[in-house]
């Protein structure tokens, strides 16, 4: 089992990463029910209980998927875990988006949504889908709107990160020769091209990832314990 993990956890991670973010983007595929209550307090920002019961249960669907019947207690805690930490970070982006001054309009935010293909009927947007959706993830137009516009300013923030990030060609071979001793003569070569976009990708997320590191050293977090249980 955790051989399993090792052996697929960067692309496990991506998923997970994907999953997370779409879950600020749609507030997940589950109702809010309960859970109102305060998962952590990021610089005076809450993350409600809500929010954290739906990040954990997509990441939660994504390994069931993978791993099947042999997802464990230990893990589902060490998952719910994990959602907590991402939800903390896209706060932590956000939060510095807006200090930096980065905008996002209204009408940017209503761009987003009358293109989201759950909303449309015949490429043009169902506002009675929109107010269904909403309806059964409970949750108020003002409210799934707000998160999209924090959807807005951490992808801007993370492309400035990722904008200034860059891999010389010595750095690149290095990379690829450490990560494939046995590779034949020439293989660098024939590879180099595909390498360097995943090298680069990963290395770009390596600095987005350090860069709300960074933030979260200077930043007063407080976390409820109580609601890392799954």
């Amino acid at each position: 089992m955790l051989e399993q993990m090792r052996k697929h956890m960067n692309w496990i991670m991506w998923i997970i990463l994907i999953l997370v973010i779409v879950t600020f983007l749609f507030f997940g595929i589950y109702p809010s029910g309960g859970g109102r209550g305060e998962a952590a307090v990021v610089n005076g920002d809450v993350i409600t209980a809500g929010e954290l019961n739906r990040a954990y249960r997509n990441m939660l669907e994504t390994y069931r998927q993978i791993f099947k019947d042999q997802v464990n207690d230990s893990m589902t805690r060490t998952l719910r875990q994990q959602a907590l930490r991402e939800l903390i970070q896209n706060r932590l982006l956000v939060q510095e988006a807006a200090r930096i001054g980065l905008r996002v309009s209204d009408d940017e935010v209503r761009a987003v949504i009358v293109r989201t293909p759950a909303f449309t009927n015949q490429g043009r947007f169902d506002k009675v889908a929109y107010e269904r959706y909403l309806d059964y993830i409970n949750v108020k137009p003002s409210v799934f709107e707000e998160t999209q516009r924090e959807y807005l300013l951490r992808q801007r923030i993370e492309r400035i990160i990722e904008d200034a990030v860059d891999v010389t060609d010595d750095e690149l071979k290095a990379a690829y020769e450490s990560r494939n001793p046995k590779a034949k003569a020439g293989a660098y070569e024939k590879n180099r091209e595909s390498f360097r976009q995943s090298f680069l990708a990963e290395k770009k997320r390596s600095a987005v990832e350090a860069y709300a590191q960074a933030l979260l050293k200077k930043s007063k977090i407080v976390m409820n314990q109580a609601e890392l249980e799954p």
